[in-house]
């Protein structure tokens, strides 16, 4: 059983955000290397699945794009990978990074190197040991029994150097995906018990399924940004331009020609994921420079919508699934 993994709600508000501002707005840079960064994770994320693959369906639960509540701190954590077997519980952080990597473990630091720039980050074993903290106060919270724990943090750019300082007592637990399968052979010869029957792990890949809560957060409060900051109109699927022009039966896009019936879907898909899940028919006009109440209401009606009132004043609900 595989929990498949799904873009991020959070990488589609950014991606909705950036098509809707201006090049010039003072915050567009901002928003552009947000998503750039976020989307080569996920990159990285849907790399490392290739090799998932090729372990048994039968012997290992995989459990993608979690986020979780510590109870005992009232946090969130997420893990990108998860995969549960009965004798072993596999932690793995997917990094798409390119260039040399280092890992000071004096310092608790990961160094990138690429195009002769320098960046650091806090080291993502760190991270990977406070989820094994995190994840063993869950067991027992759940009454489910104690398994062996381990994580790896995973590098799905093969051309990546990776080093780290002399001695780092964690080094092996830093790999390319390329390793990945035979890492997870020396596990299981070195983790052989078999701590956790079938119904465990029925029972804790439900819990965890059920405790999961994908990030919702208002993305315009995080970056400061009003709602009448953003362009308006419907932008083509194609090449992000808009607004489209509405001819009598289609939308044309006036800068790579491209025409469609119903390429509104994603820019009313944009208003719900910038701001809120309801709205009402002057506020779709006005989002997407429609001409008439009669234009938004068949639009509305498409989405199959519930909504409250029979005026013009009807507010229309979206339920994400």
């Amino acid at each position: 059983m595989t929990k498949e993994r799904k873009l991020p709600k959070q990488i589609e508000q950014i991606k909705a955000l950036r098509i809707r501002l201006s090049k010039s707005h003072p915050k567009y840079d901002l928003v552009e290397e947000d998503f750039r960064k976020r989307m080569s994770g996920y990159k990285g994320e849907r790399s490392l699945d290739y090799y998932l693959k090729f372990l048994p369906e039968k012997k290992y639960r995989i459990l993608k794009g979690l986020r979780l509540l510590d109870n005992s701190t009232n946090t969130h954590f997420e893990i990108d990978n998860l995969l549960i077997s009965k004798s072993l519980i596999l932690d793995l952080d997917a990094k798409n990074h390119k260039g040399e990597i280092y890992f000071d473990y004096q310092f608790s630091q990961m160094h990138q190197t690429y195009d002769n720039i320098k960046n650091t980050y806090a080291c993502p074993l760190t991270q990977l040991h406070r989820h094994q903290l995190q994840i063993k106060r869950l067991l027992q919270f759940y009454k489910i029994p104690t398994i062996p724990i381990e994580s790896l943090v995973v590098f799905t750019n093969l051309s990546t150097t990776l080093t780290s300082s002399l001695n780092h007592p964690h080094a092996h637990k830093i790999i390319h995906s390329a390793s990945l399968l035979s890492k997870i052979e020396q596990f299981e010869k070195i983790y052989r018990k078999e701590t956790l029957e079938s119904k465990h792990i029925q029972k804790l890949t439900k819990l965890l399924l059920r405790l999961n809560t994908p990030f919702d957060g208002n993305i315009l409060d995080r970056f400061g940004i009003k709602v009448c900051e953003l362009l308006k109109g419907v932008h083509c699927p194609i090449c992000e331009a808009l607004p489209m022009a509405r001819t009598p039966r289609k939308w044309k896009c006036l800068k790579c020609g491209y025409s469609s019936f119903d390429a509104y879907h994603d820019s009313v898909s944009h208003y719900f994921l910038l701001t809120g899940n309801q709205i009402t028919n002057q506020k779709l006009r006005d989002f997407l420079l429609l001409p008439s109440r009669h234009s938004a209401r068949n639009i509305l009606n498409s989405w199959n919508l519930t909504h409250e009132g029979k005026t013009k004043g009807s507010v229309y609900s979206y339920r994400e699934e």
